[in-house]
């Protein structure tokens, strides 16, 4: 099993608190629509398996979008936080060619839709997922929907609401954790006195592991119930490690350059380009081993995921990332979804 990830741009709308890799530094110009279709052409000569493409938001590409995914020939989500007035110009061209939804979702509907005014961009973010997943249900009931919820201080007990209210609207959830950037060196997070509000403390951990016991017993259609067994503490403090492999394939920056992961540059792997595979595949290999071993540890479930699975059953985890399976989940509900390639 090979996964891989791909910015396709860093530009944002919005500007959640825990999120910073929209004001990342040191990334160069953009990859031209030819230059994607080349760089997709090149993942799929890898035989890479599933490819997580993040934005920041990928729909201000607009036609351009399209029609690098008309190219693609890889299992993939497609990230988006479904924008106005931009999700409407756009959804019914869009999903001619998308054939699937995946947003952040950190509130329940039921939260959001009592007060009357949403002030955090996350809130904002939310309610347009779940409009945007209303709109998708209808129209394109057989295509496949997917939130992920990042779990933080102010919203740590309403996860058992939001995984349910996801699950009866037939849309798959994933869940990550409120991190930081621990070391300096992770550009996705800002550090961790800005997140003050949001981090989890210790004295709340008696909280979160009841939390988890609520959400196993009823997982509705969560992706990973497994990570929920890990120790409310080893996540919270960013105590997972990859051993030096994310999750086997590569990730492309928005300019091209190749990171060690969806959370980190690194210094070695910058050094290569998406072009630069598969003839230097191998250097790239080491220099992701030795950013990654320099990495104090995350949470993210990405390669969580793809590490559980991997050793586990790779043939299972591979249609855990395409078609949204689970053991705990019906066949017949799993994603009947037309794979490229």
């Amino acid at each position: 099993m090979l996964n891989a990830l791909t910015f396709l741009t860093r530009d944002c709308p919005r500007a959640c608190d825990y999120c910073a890799i929209r004001d990342a530094k040191d990334v160069g110009t953009e990859l031209t629509t030819k230059q994607w279709k080349e760089a997709f052409r090149i993942l799929k000569s890898l035989d890479i398996d599933f490819n997580l493409i993040l934005g920041n938001e990928t729909w201000l590409l607009k036609d351009s979008l399209i029609e690098i995914m008309q190219y693609n020939q890889v299992p993939y989500a497609l990230y988006t936080t479904c924008p106005e007035p931009l999700f409407s110009k756009y959804r019914d061209k869009m999903f001619k060619v998308i054939d699937n939804l995946s947003c952040g979702v950190d509130w329940p509907l039921s939260y959001l839709e009592k007060k009357d005014v949403l002030v955090e961009d996350s809130e904002k973010k939310s309610l347009d997922a779940w409009r945007g997943f209303q709109w998708f249900k209808k129209h394109h009931p057989e295509m496949d929907c997917q939130g992920t919820v990042t779990i933080h201080r102010g919203n740590v007990e309403l996860l058992p609401s939001i995984i349910n209210e996801l699950s009866q609207l037939e849309v798959f959830v994933g869940v990550n954790f409120i991190q930081w950037n621990k070391d300096g060196n992770f550009d996705f997070f800002p550090p961790k006195e800005e997140l003050d509000g949001l981090i989890i403390s210790e004295n709340s951990y008696a909280v979160l592991d009841e939390v988890f016991k609520q959400v196993l017993q009823r997982p509705g259609l969560l992706q990973n119930p497994e990570m929920l067994q890990e120790s409310p503490i080893k996540l919270l403090s960013m105590g997972w490690h990859c051993g030096g492999n994310p999750y086997g394939g590569p990730t492309i920056d928005s300019d091209g350059s190749l990171r060690v992961c969806g959370y980190r540059k690194g210094y070695n792997t910058t050094r290569f380009s998406i072009f630069d595979l598969p003839q230097y595949a191998k250097d790239w290999q080491r220099a992701v081993y030795r950013d990654a071993r320099n990495c104090p540890g995350c949470a993210w479930s990405y390669p969580w995921m793809f590490h559980y699975w991997s050793g586990r059953d790779s043939e299972m985890g591979n249609k855990v990332f395409t078609k949204h399976a689970g053991h705990h989940i019906s066949k017949k509900k799993w994603a009947k979804r037309k794979l490229e390639g």
